[in-house]
């Protein structure tokens, strides 16, 4: 605003950064003339934020100006904390720091205090404006520092900073962090508060320190001992902040700066009640309690009751460095108050590990001298749980037999083996599918939910795409729409054009559909499944999808295949080619209904599994060398009688004869139409054209339903006269996806590109040969997405040809494989697992990714064989980071079992090679294994270690090498194991002194009975 008597406005003034010229017209308004200017140096300050050319000076005078013309110290402190002048100095020097100065002592002081009390800004590295426009205004009303945590924090940022301060030439500049606090008159005021403010990023500073020296805890600790702070109060409030606790790294910047105050004896005793408190923090908390009371302990300062209140606490703890270290203190407390000493000690006679109790015992043997009276009563029944291997030293030294013998051997307890399920019903109305798509689009990796949608959405859309466009409106959010299943429903409702889905069936590079959790391999092939899916949708409709599976681990009964393809001919409809080779590879290789025990695994000796099982009964166990395989008889109908033994050919559900279209819906005696759970129309699905209803004569519909219990699925598919028919016919007749044997690759094989070359192991399959790909291409065709000249689709090729180009760094990094994964090949477990080894072997690294193994216990539920890709996706799995991972291949472990599949041996010695190679954790394998035994398999969990101890024994033992030693006693004590292992007899015989060694020992001798 232009000013009376003058040419120029103040705007104009502050535009141009001319100082002089804003403090002599700012100076000459008066309080109501300074209000009235704050609109414009509002809008300024919007006009100078927007713009590219402002001028830094223009800032640091609308900073001043703007701050002086603010009558009210609100809106001063308000104006002079928005994040806009952050950074900004030159205030700080005349004629601009004139204009602050020349304010009323209670305008600063109020100013200065509410921006005392402002939060510290984390994001801003360097000193804060606000923080420094406040202590000028502190200095020049002569106002103590407040008590504000922020403004701590902001004092100690600033004094970090060593550059040259304006206006502050009695604090020195440079590295010299100590020679500007001490000259400092905040410094008595703020310094003592340092840990009740959130300081940990300033106490690793300065940031321009070359040495500890330097620093601020070292600093801290120099100028308490000079005594220009509290040392007393310093200390204690030191105290006081590690017992409110906070994040690991936190705390571990606090406990640097207490450590560096190296508190007395009696600074530690003023500060007990914390020290006690500590005990039940953190590890690296809880140890620094312990160190500073044994302190205390030994300067005669601690009374017996709070050294019997540490005992309680730190005996019970799982650090072993904790107990170990609580030990050796009460053997030094015991030559006072030997009750006390024993008492406490005693409680580690049930500690896990077996060297702490033998520690116990030892500092029993030494200080028991009555063998009489009610302590001795108490060492017995506390000596009741103590581990066998120190029952003779426990009975000599307490002058009873202590019944810790061995105990009978267990037997594994399996549950029972995967029964096959069949999907839900389809969805029946418009309204159902946009529910399960919202259901759909919140549970990642649901297949279930996933096919139902894509059947819904094809199925709806055919019949009424008016109301299926009305149904789907409230679903597709913006959100929705960028995930694939809503850009799929896009394709609906127009909300993907016709132009941009044929773009993405044709150029995938440039396809919605190819998100993160659609990498790889497999992945790229459900995408260009939905890419497919879309172009239907909006360019040409078909009435249902052939690939829907009907059971819920992605298997699809042949028949209702063959159902769906007759539907295609009458229609004239040509079957998508990604489609038909998806339906294909769902198809039972056998011919088999998805209704029946279809591809149920075998035993190793090839014949069917078949012995029953009760449950809670034990149960045999199969390979491994625990005991003979068996299996389990399933009982293959819904209703209690089984149903046909080839491809629904005889039998139905409910043990009466029912249509393909039966097992689709999963429906007891229900029509057709009930089945499918749609009103009838003109193309209600496989149910209604087999029905008879709608189109087919009742002879033709006739000739598809189920005959004899000798006509396999193929004469069904024989039956079709296109060649989609006679490539389903080929299919059968050849038993469907050969099997590929797994090959092991050792590791520091060199392959480039492999994300996996070094350091780790795999496994790899040639791939398939032209001849069985070309039972999954179509002939060339007039339809969209098929090529004239026919043939394989590339994500096809992509998915069956060799294995190694899943292993590299594209395929697997930032990929996480779920259930919609698996259900692409539904009875090849051992292809799938070949393909899934990069992302496991990821959950075991040194930066592992948590939720890979999430998918084993669906894969050891995919049928086929399990080769050695399962079983080193398995060893991998073994070896996983995360509890809930190691609990999912737990969960595997035993659903393998159940059907006889694990190999224990082979598992063993993968895993083994793993740990060799540094693949594999030993503290994470021995813990899987011990959750194993637990889990109601000791038998199977001590066959896979008793694999893995020649690995980890021969030469030099990795890091955890004991621990998993001791997690083999375990299971090899309740499996009843004997027989010599050499590598551990060796490792017990080498006479050094180490946990490894005692361990070996103990485990050697339970081997050999001794």
């Amino acid at each position: 605003m232009k000013q009376p008597g003058t040419d120029l406005d103040l705007t104009a003034a502050i535009r141009r950064a001319d100082f002089v010229e804003v403090a002599r017209l700012v100076g000459a308004l008066t309080p109501q003339q300074r209000r009235a200017e704050l609109p414009a140096l509002k809008a300024l300050r919007r006009d100078l934020r927007e713009s590219e050319r402002s001028r830094g000076g223009a800032w640091t005078a609308l900073l001043v100006a703007g701050a002086v013309c603010h009558t009210a110290p609100s809106g001063a402190a308000e104006w002079i904390g928005s994040p806009d002048f952050d950074g900004i100095e030159r205030w700080q020097r005349p004629p601009l720091s004139g204009l602050l100065d020349d304010q009323d002592a209670g305008w600063q002081r109020d100013v200065a205090l509410r921006l005392a009390r402002r939060p510290a800004d984390r994001e801003w590295w360097g000193p804060s404006t606000a923080y420094r426009v406040a202590e000028h205004l502190l200095r020049a009303s002569d106002t103590l520092p407040p008590a504000e945590p922020g403004f701590v924090a902001a004092w100690m940022t600033d004094r970090g900073d060593p550059r040259p301060r304006y206006g502050e030439g009695q604090l020195p500049a440079g590295v010299d962090l100590y020679a500007r606090l001490v000259q400092d008159n905040f410094t008595p005021v703020l310094a003592p508060l340092v840990f009740d403010a959130d300081t940990v990023q300033q106490l690793s500073g300065p940031w321009a320190a070359r040495q500890d020296s330097q620093r601020w805890p070292a600093v801290l600790a120099r100028l308490a001992a000079e005594r220009v702070i509290d040392r007393g109060e310093l200390i204690a409030r030191g105290f006081a902040r590690l017992v409110r606790g906070g994040g690991a790294g936190e705390l571990r910047g606090y406990l640097a700066a207490v450590r560096e105050l190296a508190p007395s004896v009696d600074e530690l005793a003023a500060n007990l009640r914390a020290l006690t408190a500590l005990l039940d923090g953190p590890s690296t908390l809880a140890g620094y309690a312990q160190e500073c009371l044994i302190a205390l302990d030994r300067a005669g300062r601690l009374d017996d009751a709070t050294v019997a209140e540490a005992a309680d606490v730190l005996l019970t703890r799982p650090e072993k460095k904790l107990v170990r270290a609580q030990l050796a203190w009460l053997d030094r407390v015991a030559a006072r108050a030997p009750e006390l000493a024993l008492r406490a000690a005693a409680r580690c006679y049930a500690n896990p590990d077996r060297q702490l109790q033998e520690q116990a015992l030892k500092l029993t043997e030494r200080h028991l001298s009555d063998r009489r009276g009610p302590l001795l009563l108490e060492l017995r029944t506390a000596a009741l749980l103590l581990d066998p291997a120190h029952a003779v030293l426990a009975t000599q030294l307490l002058g009873l037999g202590v019944e810790s013998g061995e105990t009978a051997a267990e037997h594994d307890r399996l549950p029972e083996p995967p029964r096959p399920e069949a999907m839900p019903a389809p969805l029946g109305t418009p309204a159902e599918v946009a529910e399960e798509l919202a259901a759909a689009m919140n549970a990642d990796g649901d297949s279930v939910a996933f096919e139902r949608v894509l059947d819904g959405l094809v199925r709806h859309a055919w019949r009424d795409r008016a109301a299926l466009t009305a149904a789907l409106a409230p679903v597709l959010t913006a959100t929705a729409e960028r995930r694939p299943l809503g850009v799929l429903a896009g394709a609906v409702t127009g909300a993907l054009p016709k132009q941009r889905a044929w773009r993405a069936l044709s150029t995938p590079k440039a396809s919605p559909f190819r998100t993160w959790d659609l990498r790889g391999g497999i992945g790229a092939f459900i995408a260009a499944r939905l890419e497919e899916t879309a172009w239907r949708l909006s360019g040409d409709p078909v009435p249902l999808l052939l690939a829907t599976p009907t059971r819920r681990d992605g298997a699809l009964d042949p028949a209702e295949l063959a159902a769906r393809l007759r539907q295609y001919e009458e229609l004239g409809l040509e079957p998508g080619p990604l489609d038909l080779a998806q339906a294909l590879l769902r198809t039972m290789p056998d011919g088999r209904s998805a209704s029946g025990a279809g591809d149920r695994p075998t035993a190793p000796g090839g014949a069917a599994a078949t012995a029953t099982a009760t449950a809670g009964a034990d149960r045999p166990v199969g390979r491994g060398g625990s005991s003979d395989a068996a299996g389990v008889d399933l009982p293959v109908g819904r209703g209690g009688s089984s149903g046909a033994a080839v491809g629904g050919c005889a039998g139905g559900r409910g043990g009466s004869s029912g249509t393909a279209a039966d097992g689709l819906a999963g429906s007891e005696g229900l029509s057709g139409e009930a089945a499918v759970g749609l009103p009838p129309g003109p193309f209600s699905g496989p149910a209604d054209r087999l029905a008879g209803s709608e189109g087919l004569p009742g002879e033709a519909a006739a000739s598809l339903r189920p005959g004899p219990a000798d006509c396999p699925a193929d004469r069904l598919a024989d039956r079709l006269a296109g060649p989609a028919g006679a490539r389903l016919a080929a299919w059968l007749r050849v038993g469907g996806l050969p099997r590929q044997a797994s090959v092991p690759v050792p590791a520091g094989s060199g392959r480039g590109g492999l994300w996996m070359s070094e350091g780790h192991r795999f496994c790899e399959q040639v791939g398939l040969g032209e001849e069985t790909l070309a039972l999954l291409g179509v002939p060339g065709s007039g339809a969209p997405g098929v090529r004239p000249e026919g043939g394989v689709p590339e994500a096809v090729r992509r998915l069956l040809g060799p294995s190694e180009r899943f292993l590299r760094r594209s395929e697997v990094e930032y990929s996480m494989p779920d259930a919609r994964w698996l259900a692409v090949l539904p009875h090849h477990r051992e292809e799938l697992a070949a393909r899934l080894i990069g992302q496991l072997a990821d959950s075991a690294g040194s930066a592992p990714v948590r939720g890979h193994p999430q998918v084993l216990p669906l894969l050891a539920e995919t049928g086929g064989p399990a080769g050695f890709a399962v079983h080193q996706a398995l060893a991998y799995g073994l070896g996983a980071a995360f509890p809930e991972d190691r609990t999912a291949v737990v969960d595997a472990l035993l659903s393998l079992a159940a059907q006889s599949e694990l190999d224990a041996e082979l598992l063993g010695r993968e895993a083994g090679e793993l740990l060799r190679l540094g693949a594999v954790k030993a503290n994470r394998l021995a813990a899987t294994c011990t959750e194993f035994a637990d889990a109601g398999a000791p038998r199977l969990a001590w066959a896979v270690l008793s694999g893995v101890l020649p690995a980890v024994l021969d030469g030099r033992p990795p890091a955890g090498a004991a621990g998993l030693l001791t997690a083999a006693v375990e299971c090899a004590r309740r499996a009843g194991a004997s027989g010599p292992i050499p590598a551990v007899t060796a490792v017990a015989a080498s006479g050094a002194r180490s946990k490894l060694v005692a361990e070996a020992k103990v485990l050697a001798g339970l081997l050999e009975g001794t």
